[in-house]
């Protein structure tokens, strides 16, 4: 099942849907960024904080791999 804007993950999760994710550290680390994420992806922990960070999606994408109109024709 795709992922909805605000769902939650976490470290070792598998991406439901690529987009642009708002990731949050621990408080005293760093403060809050975007990333892209891409479907099929395992979100990874942080080098500074491990398993902290929590992947907020913000805003879902179609990778354009998985586009019919941009697909290898076979």
């Amino acid at each position: 099942m795709a992922a909805s804007v605000g769902d939650q993950f976490k470290p070792g999760d598998e991406c439901a849907r690529s987009g642009i994710y708002r990731v949050v550290h621990d408080d005293e680390h760093t403060k809050e960024h975007e990333v892209t994420v891409v479907y099929g992806k395992t979100f990874p922990p942080c080098n500074h904080c491990g398993h902290h960070p929590r992947f907020i999606l913000e805003k879902g994408a179609q990778h354009i791999d998985h586009n019919d109109w941009f697909k290898k024709q076979t």
